[in-house]
């Protein structure tokens, strides 16, 4: 692959996802039904966001805290120059403390706990027994991304640090598959250039090693119509496999970044979460040069994230 594309690609991964969680606020928690009624002439600028009591929270055009614990992990890499989990995990919990709006439960059950700074994957594991090993939320999957970036020469190195960065705050096996399975997907599509199909079936035979639940999600994600994944289910809106499931839909159907994003965001649900893991995927296969460039120019951080994306390309 030219290097013209590849950088292209890589900033379409960071872009992607930030503008994916960005617009879906616009609909986060919302029914499908509801996303009707709050946007009938649907919902396709980030100026268009209804300002109510939850989205009102945020500023005009800014992104939530999908993409905050993103650049927990991005500055961390661009900090150490490696993955490192305590680093990663103060960065985190400074996070989380300064105000970590829209901080999800397993996160903060995680990240508050006494011992968390000092071991993490403790920390983590042992919030996930005391579910009854039942926690497996999206908060693991949702800030991804750019650990399918990070060592993308090696597949192994890719699963290695997806695993071992999604433990500190999420150690449920569907939250872990969610995560490596992005991120390898991530990967291909930045290194090989894999036909759609050959890698989802790659990325089901790695599913099977984590847990038997995983395969189901990948097979709805395989089909065409996204309402088939009920994104907007009132019990399970926050559930990993859901937004794993909407990843791997953007990787097989969408024909533009446009389409897939607000394929994704007009269904509801969680869907800044849902658009963050989908925008990502939607950035590696089409490049930032495929992002509407008024969602772009509409993003309120914009310039700090192209900052950080150069230091991510000058040292990988």
């Amino acid at each position: 692959m030219e290097r013209a594309v590849y950088e292209d690609k890589v900033r379409g991964v960071i872009f992607g996802h930030a503008i994916g969680d960005a617009l879906g606020l616009g609909t986060e928690f919302l029914s499908k039904q509801e996303v009707r009624i709050y946007y009938p002439n649907r919902l396709e600028d980030l100026g268009q966001i209804k300002r109510d009591a939850h989205r009102s929270r945020w500023a005009a055009g800014d992104w939530t805290d999908d993409t905050d614990q993103m650049l927990c992990i991005l500055d961390s890499l661009l900090t150490q120059g490696r993955i490192d989990i305590l680093d990663v995990a103060f960065r985190i919990h400074r996070w989380a403390c300064e105000g970590g709006m829209g901080i999800g439960k397993t996160v903060a059950n995680v990240v508050y706990s006494p011992d968390f700074r000092q071991q993490p994957h403790a920390a983590s594991e042992r919030v996930w027994l005391s579910s009854g090993k039942q926690a497996a939320a999206n908060g693991g999957v949702m800030r991804t991304s750019v650990l399918g970036v990070w060592e993308s020469e090696s597949a192994d190195a890719v699963r290695r640090n997806a695993e071992t960065v999604c433990r500190i705050t999420h150690y449920d096996p569907r939250c872990v598959a969610s995560c490596v399975i992005i991120c390898l997907a991530i990967r291909s599509l930045l290194r090989e250039g894999i036909h759609a199909d050959r890698l989802v079936d790659d990325l089901t035979v790695t599913a099977d090693e984590y847990d038997a639940r995983v395969r189901e999600y990948i097979e709805k994600a395989s089909q065409s119509e996204i309402a088939k994944l009920a994104l907007d289910e009132p019990n399970s809106i926050g559930y990993t496999l859901k937004a794993m499931a909407t990843g791997i839909w953007a990787l097989i159907h969408p024909i533009t970044y446009r389409d897939g994003i607000l394929s994704v965001i007009h269904e509801g649900g969680d869907a800044d979460t849902n658009a963050s893991v989908a925008g990502a995927i939607l950035g590696a296969r089409f490049g930032f040069s495929g992002i509407p460039r008024k969602w772009v120019d509409s993003l309120l951080h914009r310039a700090d994230l192209e900052v950080r994306v150069d230091r991510l390309l000058t040292m990988i």
